[in-house]
């Protein structure tokens, strides 16, 4: 239980719990990590004590880092009995210390402040979230000291052992007005996932805007293919009247003319003609003969 006592004397005053001096709050993110914040309030009932306090934060800067080495040395201890109680790795990182003084209508008082993040703290299981084994020793909440458990968006509470003393939002609250000692892997959490995770959301997204360009493809597809089909039976069309024209014009002209005679006469392009020109001659219905720079086109009688 020393580790434990360690972490009690560092505990964070809750401003919402009254008469509190001191809180821990852990606030559990959705990948099972934990960042630890622990705040202890130190009454400073006079000048004098202000003065000594400020003193006291000048000093300790310098030694802000074997503070630090000091305290994950502690926290280290603990870290390696819920290892073994949970049986899952786990690590302590970003470890930072603080010191302040605090002024306010009430009276003065210098603020330590603990933070360090606690990965894999809590276990997870498909769409659930286990927290409380970690606590391999349990924990002791004396008077006037607070336990915070902040549970992470989009996870609805489950159960809870013991019971927490007040619920604020999705912060859980243990109150140790009355004194409270938690067996091991205890407080115990349970959570379960709410609704639909913004990972399946985006996925659900993702197949419905899929399917709906489907359909569009496959919509501006089938209209392309009609259009494509109508245009070659309009040209088809067309072909066949210009076909009769200069079947009627070669007649005319005493059964042949020439290919720029003909383009004259219908008012097409060069290319258009020629195209005519050649699907009649695979039909059987005209002679192309060359002539010098261009063609003598002869009708084929029936």
């Amino acid at each position: 239980m020393k580790v434990v006592s360690l972490f009690l004397f560092f505990l964070i005053l809750g401003t919402q719990v009254a008469c509190a001096q001191s809180v821990i709050t852990v606030e559990v993110h959705e990948n099972g990590n934990a960042l630890w914040t622990m705040e202890k309030r130190l009454p400073l009932p006079n000048q004098t004590d202000i003065d000594d306090w400020e003193e006291f934060i000048k000093a300790g800067q310098t030694e802000n880092q074997q503070d630090i080495e000091n305290f994950r040395t502690s926290i280290e201890g603990f870290l390696v009995s819920a290892m073994e109680f949970s049986g899952r790795p786990m690590n302590i990182e970003n470890v930072k210390i603080s010191y302040d003084t605090v002024k306010s209508p009430s009276g003065a008082y210098g603020l330590i402040k603990y933070n360090f993040e606690w990965v894999n703290f809590s276990r997870k299981d498909k769409d659930r979230m286990l927290i409380g084994d970690s606590f391999s020793e349990g924990m002791v909440l004396s008077q006037e000291n607070v336990l915070v458990i902040k549970i992470p968006d989009g996870f609805d509470l489950e159960s809870a052992s013991p019971n927490f003393d007040k619920r604020d939002g999705n912060r859980l609250i243990w109150d140790g007005t009355l004194y409270r000692s938690f067996g091991k892997g205890e407080p115990a959490v349970t959570l379960t996932r709410s609704g639909i995770s913004p990972l399946y959301l985006i996925l659900i997204l993702l197949i419905v805007a899929s399917g709906a360009l489907l359909l569009f493809f496959k919509k501006t597809r089938k209209h392309d293919i009609q259009h494509d089909t109508v245009s070659l039976e309009n040209d088809a069309t067309e072909n066949m009247k210009y076909e009769e024209k200069i079947e009627s014009f070669l007649q005319s002209s005493g059964g042949q003319a020439s290919q720029s005679d003909i383009i004259k006469e219908l008012g097409l392009s060069k290319s258009r003609v020629s195209t005519i020109l050649s699907q009649m001659k695979e039909k059987g219905q005209i002679l192309k003969i060359k002539n010098g720079s261009g063609n003598l086109i002869r009708i084929v009688k029936k």
